[in-house]
């Protein structure tokens, strides 16, 4: 497939990202604080409907965290030296939060339920999908 270090960075730094308006856990991910997103499973699809399922724990190329700032608008991929993606929207939707981005001739979004805090995320090309689910948090 594709330079897999440099798409698996866009994807998982897409993803990650949480809101939140109910209770305690959820004041902390309404977006106004920087969140860590736990990144489980990634599917990677070409363009003829063959997928892979990749596990980012034991995979070099899929960091499994991502740094989210909604303030900043910046999703940042495993640590401090890490790669970083512009969020070019961000809007919340019926208990979601809704993120939205794209460079490198891809786009991506992901969405973050606001209670729970579970993600999933996809990353798009001409020719392949990434697929992502994980899970948010605060620091």
């Amino acid at each position: 497939m594709m330079n897999m270090p440099r798409v698996v960075g866009i994807a998982l730094v897409t993803l990650g990202l949480t809101v939140g308006p109910h209770s305690t856990v959820s004041a902390a991910m309404d977006g106004s604080t920087p969140l860590i997103c736990a990144v489980t499973t990634v599917m990677e699809c070409d363009a003829s409907g063959q997928c892979e399922r990749h596990n980012p724990a034991r995979h070099p190329d899929f960091p499994p965290l991502l740094r989210v700032n909604v303030p900043a608008r910046t999703i940042t991929l495993g640590t401090a030296d890490a790669r970083k993606s512009e969020i070019k929207s961000v809007t919340r939707l019926d208990g979601r939060l809704i993120l939205h981005g794209g460079e490198n001739g891809r786009g991506w979004a992901a969405t973050i339920g606001e209670d729970s805090g579970r993600m999933a995320a996809g990353i798009v090309a001409d020719d392949f999908t990434f697929t992502l689910f994980g899970t948010c948090t605060t620091p």
